[in-house]
């Protein structure tokens, strides 16, 4: 993701992202009940891993072993015990899913009739889409918050630590932040952080367009 995103005119990016596990699209939720709307990263990688997919050749090219599921595509789990552990086969693969989710991110920019869009990407430091977005929100949540709630979900000790190493370290991306968003509470009071912050940033969303 490193080609030039320029935000459709009269539209307003929120760049959303945060460490592993820390609950990005739980807040990504929450700024849609506010009215924006969500265009998530994770949610246009897993359409690239469709059977039907235009890079679903180029995937099973790289993962020569691995065949898609009818109606389900690739097993992301399986992919991602490879990659996390072959960072060449990593980079070969960002490679391909990281240009098809940027063109999808375009598509929906352009399609969207919202006036305030939040990109829930989580490498948007990592990738550079940070500098095309308004202002962006870091969302964050203790270690062991983060280690509970992955090891519920099924992530193995092994599995976090690996894509967690795959990310720049929370304390630089909290210092990137114009808006930190603790997530280590209840929901409920998740969901006032957002909508103070929502209340803090919008006239600021403006100023910036």
């Amino acid at each position: 993701m490193v080609q030039e995103l320029k935000p459709p005119k009269g539209k307003l990016i929120l760049g959303l992202t945060g460490g592993f596990g820390s609950g990005k699209t739980t807040v990504s939720h929450f700024f849609e009940e506010l009215g924006a709307e969500a265009v998530e990263a994770d949610r246009l990688a897993h359409e690239a891993y469709l059977e039907v997919s235009p890079v679903a050749k180029q995937i099973s090219g790289l993962f020569k072993d691995l065949k898609p599921v009818p109606g389900k595509g690739f097993d992301r789990r399986q992919i991602a015990e490879i990659v996390f552990q072959d960072e060449a086969k990593r980079k070969k693969l960002e490679a391909i899913i990281h240009p098809y989710v940027f063109q999808r991110m375009v598509e929906e920019l352009e399609d969207s009739d919202h006036e305030v869009i939040v990109l829930d990407v989580p490498l948007l430091f990592e990738t550079g889409l940070n500098r095309f977005c308004h202002k962006t929100v870091v969302v964050k949540a203790p270690d062991e918050v983060v280690k509970r709630r992955l090891l519920e979900k099924g992530f193995s000790e092994e599995e976090i630590k690996r894509r967690q190493k795959v990310q720049i370290p929370l304390e630089e991306k909290l210092k990137r932040a114009d808006v930190v968003i603790d997530n280590s509470k209840t929901l409920q009071e998740t969901r006032r952080e957002v909508q103070q912050t929502w209340k803090k940033i919008l006239p600021a969303l403006k100023g910036a367009a």
